[in-house]
């Protein structure tokens, strides 16, 4: 998409500073320039447009999520048993609705735009890399297999510390709450 029309912009570009742009009689013809200008200024145009469907649609998706989130978690938090307010600490309910509200709106959408940019630039780097050196696939595979296995071990210790911090921060937040009320 977006990167597409930045790659074809690029080749556009090339293939108009090698254009001959001059009459046989040395005067510069306008309408294969305007032609040029025009392609370029359309792949510029959509450079833009899927800039801003992408920006359109990342805000939609993490305002329903955000919404559908909280909503969830206040449903299941008011049609909880009362038992279930003796065991668990206010901090900890407190921790699990700020921290997930948190992350729905300030830390996944920054993260997953980067992530998709950075996958897309990629993907169109490495296909136009091994088009025009196959034997660049050789290196690329087993790259791409040693950093999934490296990813895979990284996730799960990630997980864990993710899970031993909240933990360790829901007495500070119940000892606030406690404190307020």
């Amino acid at each position: 998409s977006f990167q597409s029309f930045s790659i074809g912009s690029n080749v556009w570009l090339s293939k108009w500073s090698g254009a001959n742009l001059t009459d046989a009689n040395g005067t510069s013809d306008t309408a294969e320039r305007d032609k040029y200008l025009g392609v370029y200024g359309a792949l510029g145009l959509g450079q833009a447009i899927f800039v801003l469907l992408a920006q359109l649609t990342m805000v939609i998706g993490c305002l329903r999520s955000s919404y559908l989130l909280h909503y969830k978690l206040l449903y299941g938090i008011l049609r909880s048993p009362i038992g279930f307010f003796d065991t668990t600490p206010s901090g900890r309910i407190l921790n699990r609705f700020g921290k997930d509200v948190d992350i729905i709106d300030n830390v996944l959408p920054p993260n997953i735009k980067a992530w998709l940019f950075c996958l897309v630039s990629v993907i169109a780097t490495l296909v136009v890399i091994s088009y025009s050196t196959p034997v660049f696939i050789s290196v690329t595979i087993p790259t791409g297999l040693l950093y999934y296995f490296i990813q895979r071990f990284y996730v799960a210790t990630s997980r864990q510390l993710k899970r031993l911090e909240s933990v360790s921060r829901s007495p500070i937040y119940s000892h606030f709450s406690e404190s307020v009320t």
